[in-house]
């Protein structure tokens, strides 16, 4: 599938995430990193030679996709330090608009999960991170 008919797919079903190669399309409704955490807990190489488009394209979320070799990233809001990382890591990229920074959803500073990889350059390192942050946000809930 090209980028535009899975630009199409995602506004139609209003998925949060889609990566797609000619064996695998993977859609989710989940929010933030989890569609890509989720997947990586069962296979790091999971999003390998993936096209992703997804809403929101963070430094952590480009970090996690480049440990999984994805082959190309459209987000449909892209953070600078993401685009930094990809050009980095020789990893084609678009979006439909650029940031700064990726705001937390209650809009009162930057995403925890960035804030987690801003000094990370290492995406196992990254992965690692985000994972015990993951750990604590989901104990800081209960």
């Amino acid at each position: 599938m090209n980028l535009a008919r899975l630009k199409q797919l995602q506004s139609d079903g209003f998925y949060s995430l889609i990566a797609a190669r000619p064996d695998l399309l993977y859609t989710s409704h989940e929010r933030g990193i989890a569609p890509i955490m989720n997947m990586l807990k069962r296979d790091q190489s999971y999003f390998h030679d993936c096209i992703i488009v997804d809403k929101i394209i963070g430094k952590a979320a480009a970090m996690l996709l480049t440990l999984s070799h994805a082959q190309y990233i459209h987000g449909q809001l892209m953070s600078t330090n993401a685009m930094r990382y990809l050009d980095e890591h020789g990893i084609a990229y678009s979006y439909d608009h650029a940031c700064d920074i990726i705001i937390n959803r209650t809009g009162t500073g930057m995403c925890p999960m960035e804030e987690t990889v801003a000094n990370v350059n290492d995406s196992q390192a990254a992965y690692r991170a985000l994972c015990i942050k993951l750990d604590q946000l989901m104990k800081d809930r209960r």
